[in-house]
């Protein structure tokens, strides 16, 4: 294998795709510093191979918390809370199935990298 140049892809919104669900192996998150602090981001692997990462927003950060790695991950974003917050500002929603019976094989745990080329989104 010759020389060849890394490419860095920035990761996804969920939330700019609305009632889109998003099925994919959860491969776990690692958090990253942005001008904001530290954020989230979420890795991902379509049955195809393909790896997506995603920036998490609260609700979505929790549920993906309790969702083992390496198994089948069915995500929508479902849009904004109806009522506002302390703050005034709506929350981002979403719904999160996951099936156990469904892993990933030979899955072992890994620090997320580059994402592939996700010029067939939606999902």
């Amino acid at each position: 294998m010759g020389r060849q140049q890394a490419q860095a892809t920035e990761a996804l919104k969920l939330t700019d795709y609305l009632n889109a669900p998003m099925i994919a192996y959860y491969l776990g998150s690692k958090e990253v510093t942005t001008r904001f602090g530290e954020q989230p981001i979420h890795t991902f692997q379509k049955e195809d191979g393909k790896r997506l990462d995603f920036w998490g927003f609260t609700a979505w950060d929790r549920l993906l918390e309790q969702t083992p790695k390496g198994i089948l991950v069915e995500s929508t974003y479902t849009g904004k809370s109806e009522t506002a917050n302390k703050y005034g500002n709506k929350s981002h929603t979403c719904t999160v199935f996951f099936d156990t019976d469904k892993k990933l094989e030979g899955f072992k745990e890994i620090t997320p990298s580059a994402v592939d080329d996700n010029d067939d989104l939606p999902f």
